[in-house]
């Protein structure tokens, strides 16, 4: 069953807010509650929210523009109706331009419209919430997206320097092992080229992981955008990959040296 939507009126002529009331409550989906002051419907926005307000112009103590400003100071976004009387147009112009959705002259109300305006209202404020919802989430996977994509480069150049730099590693290594065999005794050469032979493997290893993390990135970009972990692991990609571009430097100041 659908939940009753919640209406407050806000009028100090209490006669015309509770015939209003009632044809609201016949339609069996409004609750309905009555302020007789600006103050006291003040109190009861404070106290609990509304789906829809209709709010008149004249009150006892202060004017639904009044009250429509301190909804705009409390950054209460609740849809209002501002109700006028005659010769007070400039008032419903001024009303809208506070954020009312509609106004309506209270003499030109006919009973059998009032469940249709107050609905119409309603439906206006849930169809703009969704497309700012809908807009807030396409923004923000846009985001997402493009910090992924960052991620997913960040991996790629990270694989390029550490391939490149186990690729002159390993043939510097076959270099190496050729000439200890032609240099050394092959007892110390079986020993040397062990220790050459594991690092190899160990390289090899490395490439490895290389190649699954480049998968994994790949992986995350087409499965798991916006995941705060990918985000927080591309971070530390950037910072590994800017100490890796800082030691190639290192090293080839110093081989120049």
């Amino acid at each position: 069953m659908e939940e009753a939507a919640q209406v407050l009126i806000i009028d100090d002529e209490s006669t015309f807010a509770e015939i209003v009331a009632d044809e609201l409550r016949n339609e069996q989906h409004y609750d309905v509650i009555t302020a007789d002051s600006g103050k006291s419907g003040i109190a009861q926005l404070s106290s609990r929210k509304f789906d829809v307000v209709l709010l008149d112009y004249r009150l006892g103590d202060i004017t639904g523009l009044q009250v429509l400003e301190w909804l705009n100071e409390q950054k209460m976004d609740t849809p209002v109706i501002m109700m006028t009387a005659a010769g007070t147009d400039e008032v419903a112009v001024e009303a809208m331009k506070l954020g009312a959705y509609d106004y309506v002259r209270k003499e030109h109300l006919e009973l059998n419209h009032i469940p249709i305006l107050v609905h119409g209202v309603r439906e206006r404020y849930l169809f703009r919430k969704d497309k700012e919802a809908r807009a807030a989430e396409e923004k923000e996977n846009e985001k997402k997206q493009a910090a992924l994509q960052m991620f997913q480069a960040t991996v790629r150049t990270i694989a390029h320097h550490i391939n490149n730099t186990l690729a002159v590693f390993m043939l510097k290594s076959a270099i190496s092992e050729r000439n200890l065999k032609k240099t050394l005794e092959p007892e110390k050469a079986d020993e040397v080229l062990k220790m050459v032979y594991d690092l190899r493997r160990q390289a090899e290893i490395i490439e490895a992981i290389i190649r699954s993390l480049v998968e994994i990135s790949n992986i995350a970009y087409t499965k798991y955008a916006g995941d705060q972990n990918i985000i927080d692991i591309r971070t530390q990609l950037e910072m590994h990959l800017q100490q890796l571009k800082e030691h190639k430097l290192a090293t080839a100041a110093h081989t120049q040296k």
